[in-house]
């Protein structure tokens, strides 16, 4: 891989572990364990004595801060990566195009962030920061996928066809992850009485709130079922595309994780380590469902990636034509 590439890698990297960190700050209930924001009770690195009075544990504390740290940093190198792409690959427009549109996402992403602790974790703020931040990943992953060499792309061989199931499975899976957000934060999760796959004995139980959890278990199923799709047609393109098949097939087996965490979520009472599995691996299967969905639009040839990952070398100007 080329710098600019393996620097991608690093940030899709860190911006999937911001997530799962920000998962474990949610189950931790250390969202506002520090009331203020940026600062965190009026300084840059809390002080015992202020967070102890408010009642919270170091713990929760600084699992808030080292998240605003990190996040911070990671909003500092998507701004780097989308500078870097617009100087050195401006003529590959799905290698700059979307790593330029992260930047204004990233700084409605600030502003919600904010919102979130000032509004004292509102459930419809905390929900529409995770589709943002999602939406960034999904910005950053697609720009260094064009990164790369793809071979070009057309209608034939069944392209069209996986396309079309990537695409609706990647919207499926970004709506189940949202939904599944609102659940969380509006402790939906407590209304179906620890119970997997019921919930309190009904397929579509009385209460607003059991509803909302009730939803989001079937949009897993719809998900799933078209995620599984996705990883049968898939392999079916021909040409084969190496990469939308393990893009397509890693989405299917993390699905199939991310039931049973479910389940487990359920089972366990809501335990905080299956609640925060749950939450992290959600995020990944995202960023494996929108890859799948990527890839297969640019075997179909609806998106058109540069037919090389690295710029062509310049020939000398005294170097022998070929066949001479």
């Amino acid at each position: 891989m080329t710098r600019f590439q393996w620097y991608g890698t690093f940030l899709i990297v860190l911006l999937l572990a911001l997530t799962a960190l920000g998962g474990v700050v949610r189950v931790t209930d250390s969202g506002v364990a520090c009331p203020d924001w940026p600062f965190c009770y009026g300084s840059i690195v809390p002080l015992a004595e202020d967070y102890l009075a408010a009642g919270y544990e170091a713990h929760q504390v600084w699992l808030e801060w080292t998240h605003r740290f990190v996040a911070a940093l990671a909003g500092l190198l998507i701004i780097v990566y989308a500078a870097i792409a617009l100087l050195r690959h401006r003529a590959r427009r799905w290698v700059a195009g979307p790593a330029a549109a992260a930047v204004p996402v990233l700084a409605l992403q600030g502003g919600l962030g904010a919102l979130t602790v000032t509004e004292e974790l509102e459930p419809a703020i905390v929900t529409a920061h995770l589709a943002v931040a999602m939406a960034i990943i999904f910005l950053v992953g697609a720009s260094w996928l064009a990164s790369f060499r793809a071979a070009p792309g057309g209608p034939e061989g069944g392209a069209c066809v996986a396309a079309r199931w990537a695409l609706g499975a990647a919207v499926l899976v970004y709506l189940l992850i949202i939904v599944g957000s609102y659940v969380t934060h509006s402790n939906a999760g407590y209304f179906c009485g620890n119970q997997w796959p019921l919930c309190n004995g009904d397929l579509w139980p009385e209460g607003r709130l059991a509803q909302w959890h009730m939803t989001h278990r079937l949009l897993a199923v719809a998900a799933a079922a078209a995620v599984a799709a996705v990883a049968v047609t898939a392999a079916k393109i021909e040409p084969r595309s190496r990469a939308a098949v393990i893009a397509a097939h890693s989405a299917a087996l993390l699905m199939v994780a991310q039931i049973l965490l479910g389940a487990a979520t359920m089972w366990t009472g809501l335990d905080e380590w299956a609640r925060a599995a749950h939450l992290a691996g959600g995020a990944v299967m995202w960023a494996a469902s929108a890859a799948a969905a990527v890839l297969a639009a640019s075997r179909a040839g609806w998106i058109q990636f540069s037919a090389t990952g690295r710029p062509p070398r310049t020939v000398a100007a005294n170097a022998p034509e070929a066949g001479t």
